[in-house]
């Protein structure tokens, strides 16, 4: 009993826009941990029809226990397609065979008795954990999945285990190394950074909100952004929370004209994601009005920290790679730098081709948007952050990756923050705010539901 009324004391000590912030935070958090435990159990195997290199490959992941499988699903000239039947068998479509994805024959049916054969793309080919350990606990383990391999593996290992782990900037990691003993998991201290960092920019982000818009604006705009397709993003071992509160700091402490902090959040920033350079946009324009222009020591330092952050991600990478230490051209992610509008239109182009996905089209359609909302709202907030966003989306269209247009452009406009509050704008009339909501809630559900089974959703 004291213990609770303590609770509740210091709860009602908290000013509003902390019990707004932790209230929401703890509502997603708990949607998100309801919701995985529902896949959980309503389809503990995560099974894929998919061709790779002229294979038909079935694909069968457990999610209680990690263990994976891959097989050719080429039966007799005839290619089956599965789904999952129960807990423990797989069940093809077209004759309704009950298999076993342990041993991949087939238990019941027509095909009774026949085995599929070992596919050669091996299955930690397709759930590449990069030498980081699955972690035991079913519900949780569901949320390491792609780049949080690599974030763990990094911070496990260190770079030049894996080739390739130089695309990934080092802070992240390193607080994850960092925050290891107190978790005796690498899994779990990157979990817990990633939560700590989406609840310290939620609070971050409404303070923004309502400074530009009032209390109803503010809450519509956190509201959509929390709901936005690929929010669940926030709650994985991935860099995107981390990100917004350094670029949110770094804005902040540009507009209160403390330089040097400026340049040290742009400097995390940097280091979590080379997106941070577009920080230097608003800091240009910014210190034009702190008189005299680079006239200052601190101008300079805090032009400098960014700087340092640039060179020292690039000195890492001249530790690893061998084809340049500028990212010009990745082979190894079929990659390179082009003007944006090369890779916007080439994204037009396999849309036009027939040759696409439904993640593709949700990439050319969230490009699209961000950029109308880029320049619908160009007059509806502070200019410092329109040149953030330009800047972003700036550098994230100078990349392009031939094997998929637009490439994670879903998950990386979660970054693009002064978007939402122009969405929560439009939503002040309630049936454009349902139009935007009822399509971003099933989308989540339905993309975080991929996600945690092993799907590829950016």
């Amino acid at each position: 009993m004291i213990f609770r009324d303590g609770l509740v004391q210091l709860w009602k000590k908290l000013d509003e826009s902390w019990r707004f912030s932790i209230s929401v935070f703890l509502i997603a958090r708990l949607f998100y941990g309801l919701w995985s435990w529902m896949i959980l159990t309503i389809q503990p195997l995560a099974v894929q029809n998919i061709d790779l290199s002229g294979e038909p490959v079935l694909t069968v992941f457990r999610l209680q226990t990690s263990q994976s499988y891959t097989y050719l699903r080429e039966v007799n000239g005839q290619n089956l397609t599965f789904r999952g039947s129960s807990e423990n068998t797989i069940v093809d479509q077209e004759t309704g065979s009950i298999w076993d994805p342990s041993t991949g024959t087939a238990l019941q049916g027509y095909y009774s008795g026949s085995t599929l054969l070992p596919s050669e793309t091996l299955p930690s080919e397709i759930f590449s954990y990069h030498d980081a350990t699955p972690y035991p606990v079913p519900w949780l383990a569901m949320w390491q999945r792609f780049d949080a391999n690599w974030y763990i593996s990094i911070a496990e290992n260190g770079y030049g285990g894996i080739e390739g782990d130089d695309h990934f900037p080092p802070l992240f990691p390193m607080l994850i190394r960092l925050m290891r003993p107190l978790f005796g998991s690498t899994f779990l201290a990157g979990l817990f950074i990633s939560h700590l960092a989406t609840l310290s920019a939620i609070k971050l982000l409404y303070d923004v909100f309502l400074e530009w818009g009032g209390s109803p604006a503010g809450k519509r705009s956190l509201f959509l952004m929390l709901i936005y397709p690929t929010s669940f993003f926030l709650f994985s071992v991935y860099t995107e929370s981390l990100f917004l509160v350094t670029a949110l700091l770094s804005i902040r402490s540009m507009k209160t004209r403390s330089w040097g902090w400026a340049g040290f959040w742009a400097f995390c920033a940097i280091l979590t994601r080379l997106q941070g350079a577009a920080l230097l946009l608003p800091m240009l324009y910014l210190m034009r009005m702190d008189y005299p222009f680079l006239r200052k020591p601190v101008h300079w330092m805090g032009l400098t920290l960014p700087a340092m952050g640039g060179l020292f991600y690039l000195y890492l990478r001249s530790r690893q790679v061998t084809n340049g230490v500028l990212p010009f051209v990745e082979s190894e992610w079929h990659a390179r730098l082009v003007p944006p509008w090369e890779t916007y239109w080439y994204a037009i182009r396999t849309l036009f081709s027939g040759d696409f996905t439904f993640v593709d089209v949700l990439n050319w359609a969230v490009v699209t948007l961000f950029l109308i909302l880029l320049i619908s709202g160009w007059r509806k907030i502070p200019l410092e952050y329109n040149l953030y966003t330009a800047g972003s989306l700036l550098i994230m269209l100078i990349r392009i990756v031939e094997t998929q247009p637009l490439i994670s452009m879903s998950r990386y406009s979660l970054t693009l923050f002064p978007a939402f509050f122009v969405l929560g704008l439009a939503g002040e009339n309630l049936r454009i705010r349902r139009s935007i909501a009822y399509p971003f809630i099933l989308l989540n559900m339905y993309l975080s539901a991929q996600f945690l089974s092993w799907g590829w959703v950016a």
